[in-house]
């Protein structure tokens, strides 16, 4: 089984290309396709029109589950093929029409659903997005303004989302972005990943310990 992947980048940015194409040489379990970013002065609706492009392209493919990557997603050490394949079966059976490979945070409230998977009622970062067929009409119906942000709009589209969790995708910094900093702040983007990391750690520990306790 090979998993529908489809990868996000800009025609003038090959530096991404050839870094985010390196991530995945010789993982067989991704069918990878390339599309070609739609351009706009404005980083976070072009964003959003590739997110849109490749969900009728998913369609046209009849994909029951696909994966979006953007080109700055680099796997981190836990990344692992087994384990992703059961997060993606066991996801969907606990509802959710999102799954997400690591996240920079975003979040006030989770629940554990498994060992290695998390529900959140929100996020940032959608370098890594599973998403499944019942959430392609959703998200191609939303009206996207010009000061929408993708992960915000997503999050907001549905409360059936959950994040794997040690991360297998956080973002590389490039030293620019061709999205606008939200944050409006200098932190550089591996904080916000090191610090939802971290948090959620926190909460894995939480659970072992009330676990050991039974």
């Amino acid at each position: 089984m090979q998993i529908p992947t489809y990868i996000i980048n800009l025609k003038n940015r090959q530096d991404r290309l050839i870094s985010v194409l390196e991530q995945f040489k010789n993982k067989k379990e991704f069918d990878v396709n390339v599309i070609e970013a739609c351009e706009n002065s404005n980083g976070n609706v072009g964003l959003w029109q590739s997110i849109t492009k490749i969900i009728n392209l998913a369609i046209e493919s009849e994909n029951d589950v696909i994966l979006i990557v953007e080109d700055d997603h680099i796997f981190t050490k836990k990344y692992n093929k087994k384990e992703l394949f059961k997060n993606i079966f066991d996801a969907y059976a606990q509802g959710a029409d999102l799954l997400l490979g690591g996240i920079g945070g975003g979040f006030k409230y989770i629940v554990p659903t498994a060992d290695q998977r998390f529900w959140i009622d929100h996020f940032w970062c959608t370098q890594f997005m599973i998403i499944y067929k019942k959430f392609y009409h959703p998200i191609l119906n939303v009206n996207f303004s010009n000061s929408d942000a993708a992960d915000n709009v997503i999050s907001n589209l549905t409360i059936n989302k959950m994040v794997i969790h040690p991360f297998i995708s956080i973002q590389k910094d490039f030293g620019y972005s061709d999205i606008p900093n939200l944050f409006n702040n200098k932190k550089s983007i591996e904080m916000y990943f090191n610090e939802a990391d971290q948090e959620l750690n926190k909460y894995q520990e939480k659970i072992k310990l009330f676990n050991s306790l039974k």
